[in-house]
């Protein structure tokens, strides 16, 4: 009789165990499908704005939202490197101009978590870029701190050195300056000014 509440007691922990790791599983896929649902609505976004702007015109550029339009120049740009054989070899192919908004669309991403992010995050093809990128778009305010950032990442320039409380404290400056929808404004006005180039 003892056996059978012993084996009785078993099968309740088993049950027990087996419904806890149920729900937990029904939680993580159902997790996993949100995760999914959003990659796919991304891709759709990316895509339709790929279409959208490959096509760039002055009107275009200037009813368009800051933001999408330069996400859409970027989902355009790319595309292109996406396609090609030599992905490196096709972003020195882009001018100036392509350059310039596809390092601005990255720099934008990348400062959400502070200006010594996007150096540390990227490489010399993009963070090379940068300061040019900032000068054609006449952002002038964060210009100053993002040419004493690269300066210290920059590993040609031996005259200055990494300094970890000066980016802590150009990174402090530079997120109370630093304004994303000026920034986009000042892009957009550079792609309208460019369209030809785009």
């Amino acid at each position: 009789m003892n056996d059978y509440r012993f084996l009785w007691l078993i099968l309740l922990a088993l049950a027990v165990v087996t419904a806890v790791v149920i729900v937990f599983a029904g939680r993580a896929l159902s997790s996993h499908n949100e995760e999914t649902k959003k990659l796919l609505a991304e891709i759709d976004r990316m895509k339709a704005l790929k279409d959208k702007y490959k096509d760039l015109t002055p009107q275009k550029a200037e009813n368009a939202d800051g933001r999408e339009l330069l996400d859409g120049v970027n989902a355009v740009l790319q595309a292109r490197i996406e396609k090609a054989e030599n992905a490196e070899a096709e972003f020195a192919c882009f001018n100036s101009a392509q350059k310039y908004a596809y390092c601005l669309y990255y720099f934008i991403e990348d400062v959400r978590q502070g200006l010594s992010f996007f150096f540390k995050n990227n490489g010399r093809e993009l963070t090379e870029i940068l300061l040019p990128a900032l000068n054609a778009v006449k952002a002038g305010d964060i210009y100053p701190l993002a040419e004493a950032e690269f300066a210290m990442y920059d590993e040609n320039n031996e005259a200055v050195s990494l300094d970890y409380g000066l980016i802590d404290d150009t990174d402090r400056q530079f997120s109370e300056v630093y304004s994303q929808n000026g920034l986009l404004e000042n892009i957009k006005s550079y792609i309208k000014d460019n369209t030809d180039e785009f």
